[in-house]
Formats: structure tokens, sequence, C-alpha cells
């Protein structure tokens, strides 16, 4: 993929040449795998289509348009200011930007989207502050080189009911080289999880999900009792791939849902039923994600202890400070 660098900063335009492999293909079909980084899905591609985002050879064009070898394809950047966040939205969030760095680490909380539609997600949140935000807030979402994007740009997504560090990108360079880390598996990420009964030692499963392979590897850190389900298991989880919801729908397979789990309940279980231990939420959580070196820059990495709600149970706290007390020493 070629990169023309920006007239301005903040309007950073990415481009493409269609190959022989899509000559002949209706815009719509050829558009899938060109910009990874910003269209993931057939879904996406087709609403870029729709907003006027794609532009075929300069022209915004239609999803029937016939491409062929040769064809520039360029994905527009977004000129709408963004709106201020709706009514819930956090005043500020965890962040961690290395030092030189042209992208940062954000915290997102539980129950906030890292994208899509509306005001309330993470993606948008970023994107109001380095418009509108804090003196702060402008500077650390502001890229220090020349093909910056017009809003940040988040790499990779934590499902909604997750909390846990997201990837975000100030410029095309560490966008793409970023998501080519992620495409490749080379990124290590961490989470803490809260599985219904007792497990122990450790595993790994590769249950394929969607039809596409997955790989989560787990270890059992500690056990104890927990209120309705009886006992729980406190999971180191560090999934290789990055299927839609993997942790949860591999825990579930595994036969030991995450608690709060209210979406792939056991085969056989009562459906019917209220979630357990309900009013907590999802009790899992992205504590750490490692970004090795490459076109983006050197390695970095962000990482925090559990969610307040993790130690809120006894012995999941005490597993915590012992653990992180082993690590100091």
């Amino acid at each position: 993929m070629d990169l023309e660098q920006p007239k301005h900063p903040e309007f950073a335009t990415v481009t493409a040449k269609i190959g022989s492999e899509r000559h002949g293909m209706r815009l719509q079909d050829a558009l899938p795998g060109l910009f990874p980084s910003f269209l993931p899905s057939r879904k996406s591609c087709k609403k870029a289509i729709e907003r006027g985002r794609i532009a075929l050879n300069g022209v915004p064009s239609a999803t029937a348009r016939v491409v062929q070898t040769g064809d520039e394809i360029a994905y527009l950047p977004d000129a709408s200011v963004p709106p201020p966040p709706g009514a819930g939205a956090p005043a500020i969030l965890k962040w961690h930007r290395p030092p030189g760095a042209d992208h940062l680490f954000v915290w997102k909380p539980a129950g906030m989207a890292t994208s899509g539609h509306g005001r309330f997600h993470l993606a948008g949140l970023l994107a109001h502050w380095a418009h509108a935000g804090t003196p702060d807030q402008k500077s650390t979402l502001q890229a220090l080189r020349p093909d910056a994007m017009r809003w940040p740009h988040p790499v990779h997504r934590l499902d909604r009911a997750t909390a846990g560090w997201v990837c975000i990108a100030l410029t095309l360079k560490n966008a793409q080289g970023i998501s080519a880390a992620f495409a490749e598996h080379s990124v290590k990420k961490t989470y803490l999880a809260l599985v219904a009964g007792t497990m122990t030692g450790q595993g790994e499963s590769r249950h394929p999900l969607n039809g596409k392979p997955a790989h989560t590897a787990w270890r059992a850190l500690a056990s104890g009792p927990l209120p309705v389900h009886g006992t729980a298991t406190l999971l180191e989880v560090k999934p290789t791939t990055g299927r839609t919801h993997q942790i949860r729908k591999h825990c579930t397979l595994l036969g030991h849902p995450i608690v709060g789990e209210d979406r792939y309940p056991l085969v056989g279980a009562d459906e019917t039923a209220p979630p357990r231990y309900s009013g907590q939420g999802l009790f899992l959580s992205a504590v750490k994600l490692e970004v090795p070196s490459g076109t983006h820059g050197a390695p970095s990495e962000a990482s925090a202890g559990a969610p307040k709600k993790f130690k809120r149970i006894s012995w999941v706290k005490a597993t915590l400070d012992e653990g992180q007390a082993t690590e100091a020493s």
C-alpha cells in the first residue's frame, strides 16, 4: 500500500492500487483487505463507500463500480467535527504514551464500545478530546510527524463488556505497522478472567470460531468461593488470535463460562434464567499489551492491575497482591 503524504497533518489520505487479482470486481467486493487498519470488515467497507469515504481514481464512487488493474483507491479522511460525548462519558481516561511514539495505550472502561455509532464510544471520545479537549488531552493526542490522521485511530478492538488496554495510533505509519503486528500475532495480550467452577494447571483451546483458527492459552492462578457459583477460578489468559469474543466463547466451550457471562451460556443450561452473579458485569480485563518493534518504532507496552471489582473478592485480591509481591522481588 502506498502512503500519500498529506498537505496538512489533520488530513491524511491512504491510497492503494488495484492488483490483477481484483480486476473486474465490483468496488464493494474489491475493497475488503485493502485498508485493514481502517476497514476491517466487509460491513465497514460498504459503509465507507455509502458515506463517500472511498474514491476510485479521485472520484467518490458507488458500490457497483467495476475496478481494473492499476486503478487507485483512496480512503478519504472524515471531515466532520466530532460531537461532544453523550451523557455518562468519563471526563478522564487512564493512558500511557511511550516517549517519542506516535501511538498510545488507553484504558477502556467496561461498558464502553471501542468504536461505532453514537457519541459514547472510545474512538469518538478521543476524537472530541483531540479537537476540543484540555491542553493536556490535545497534546497527548497530537502526532509528532506529518502523516497524522485527522483523529486518533484504535488499531484493534475490545468487546464492550471488557475493560482493558487499547492501542491508539496517531499516524498512518503507526496504524499500519501496529495493525500488521496484530495480524501476524506478534502483539502479546494478557487478560485476567474469573470463571465459574474449579480449574487447575494450565492449558489451551484451539476450537475454531466462525470457521477461522483461534488459539487461547490459560493458566489457573487460584480458586475460591463465590456466591451462586459455589467456586470460581482466577485465570491468566493469553490469546494468540483475536476473534470476536474469543476468550468468552473458549471459556464457555471449556465448561467454565466467565463470571457475569450473559451471552454464551453452557450447552444445556437454562437460557431463560437470569445472569448469575449479576450487577458486576463481565469479569474479564485486558491488563497488559506488548507491541513489538517495527516500522512504527521501538517496542512498547502498557500494564495495569485488575479492576476494583476483582479485588472486592478477598481471595482474588490476595492472589493478585501475592503475584505483585513476587514480581517485585
